[in-house]
């Protein structure tokens, strides 16, 4: 035993810090890096949420987890501060705000925190001689509406909204640091990561919701916006191969091959769950700047790492409807 609890230990000399640890990426790729015994983990977050949407929270190893409070305001920025306090040797950046539709209403606010609160970092990655690795969880949403799989080396930005403008902005900041300054720097962007614990306004939980509580859930338009989907272990499996095996500048796609629209999306949900489709949905209007497909070409990205989503789809889908089912009652009463 005192061999074993040496070598835990040993092994977690290594140190990852994870900003954002409370979102549900984040606090997911938490959980699933404790289980690894690989590093001391950090995080840091803006608000604590329930502890069963933060499953980190349940880990046998959580002693080996630490995060702080960080707000990315202008005033009140100690990121930096926190890096020099922690030396990880290695970031992953979560921490932006992502609600698209609200992102119209305060653009200068998502700029602020999804680009400028990271500008001091960048221009000291190359610096912090401890930072091996920096990699920012980007999305598909830089690109707007695809008809084909985008390749990862692709320059065909044609972001919709003011959310997937901030989201541009800090990727071709990253490149120009990385390019120029070497600096430590991994992009991987993600279609749609879903799973148990993700946020209630995000559709696959919001319909399973309304399901279990029979409400009616607003499909915008005709619900024909096509989407790929990731399970959050596939996700946390990608990001961690990236540590392993990424190496400076790649640019990582991650998503299932098969994709779904909105409404297909709820009859699979409804089929599972035995419930009615009519009895689940109303139409309301479209939102401005919806793109009407992102699509991931992920044949690189499953070369170098290796990286194959385990998960299916629809099973994926059984193991959220399970615990939001299972949760109903503490998570929403």
């Amino acid at each position: 035993m005192v061999k074993k609890n040496y070598l835990i230990i040993w092994m977690r000399k290594r140190k990852l810090l994870v900003l954002g640890s409370s979102s549900f990426g984040g606090a997911s790729f938490v959980d699933f890096m404790l289980s690894k015994n690989n590093f001391k983990i950090y995080g840091t977050y803006n608000s604590r949420k329930s502890n069963l949407l933060l499953p980190y929270t349940y880990n046998k190893y959580l002693k080996y987890f630490n995060d702080f409070k960080l707000d990315l305001s202008p005033k009140k920025n100690n990121l930096i501060k926190i890096i020099k306090k922690i030396k990880p040797n290695y970031i992953v950046d979560f921490a932006s705000i992502c609600q698209v539709n609200s992102s119209w209403s305060y653009p200068k606010m998502y700029n602020q925190i999804n680009v400028n609160s990271k500008i001091e970092l960048i221009k000291n990655l190359n610096k912090f001689n401890f930072i091996k690795k920096y990699v920012y969880v980007s999305t598909p949403e830089i690109f707007g509406s695809s008809k084909n799989k985008v390749f990862e080396n692709s320059k065909l930005f044609n972001p919709s909204t003011p959310y997937a403008s901030s989201k541009l902005s800090l990727e071709l900041l990253l490149k120009n640091y990385q390019k120029f300054f070497n600096a430590p720097i991994i992009i991987a962007r993600f279609s749609n990561f879903y799973g148990p614990g993700q946020s209630i306004n995000r559709l696959i939980p919001k319909a399973i919701f309304c399901i279990n509580n029979k409400k009616k859930f607003p499909l915008e338009g005709k619900g024909d916006s096509v989407r790929g989907y990731i399970f959050s272990y596939d996700f946390c499996n990608g990001i961690y191969r990236i540590l392993k095996k990424g190496k400076i500048g790649n640019i990582f796609h991650f998503s299932e091959d098969k994709y779904y629209s909105v409404l297909e999306t709820l009859k699979i949900i409804c089929k599972i769950k035995n419930y009615p489709i009519k009895n689940l949905i109303y139409i309301k209007k479209d939102r401005t700047g919806k793109d009407h497909c992102y699509k991931l070409n992920t044949n690189n990205t499953k070369k170098i790492l290796s990286w194959k989503n385990k998960y299916s789809f629809k099973n994926g889908l059984v193991e959220t409807i399970k615990f939001f089912t299972k949760n109903n009652n503490k998570l929403f009463n």
